[in-house]
């Protein structure tokens, strides 16, 4: 399964900022969930329609694995902190689970 989250940058929120934001944000949750693992942070470079800007792709094995997930998030102080950080970047959040058909 692949959990998909989407977002456009903030005015004034820098490229590199944002990489460096959502690596951190990354790194922490695979240490703390190491059932999801990012695929990849990726950004438009063509502009083909308005969004989204950013595309972040997490892969993991089951919908329990979210549970989980929201269970350490829930009390996971510096996980919020990054999650914060992060928010005050980026705008637009849209997220989806999706499983491979083919």
């Amino acid at each position: 399964m692949f959990y998909f989250v989407s977002f456009n940058p903030r005015e004034g929120a820098g490229r590199d900022d944002i990489v460096e934001a959502y690596r951190r944000y990354a790194r922490h949750f695979e240490k703390r969930v190491p059932q999801f693992k990012l695929i990849g942070l990726y950004s438009r470079n063509v502009l083909l329609g308005s969004r989204p800007h950013y595309s972040a792709i997490w892969e993991f094995s089951r919908y329990s694995d979210l549970d989980e997930w929201n269970k350490v998030f829930s009390g996971d102080k510096e996980g919020k902190k990054l999650a914060k950080m992060l928010g005050e970047l980026a705008t637009d959040w849209e997220a989806r689970v999706m499983s491979k058909l083919i």
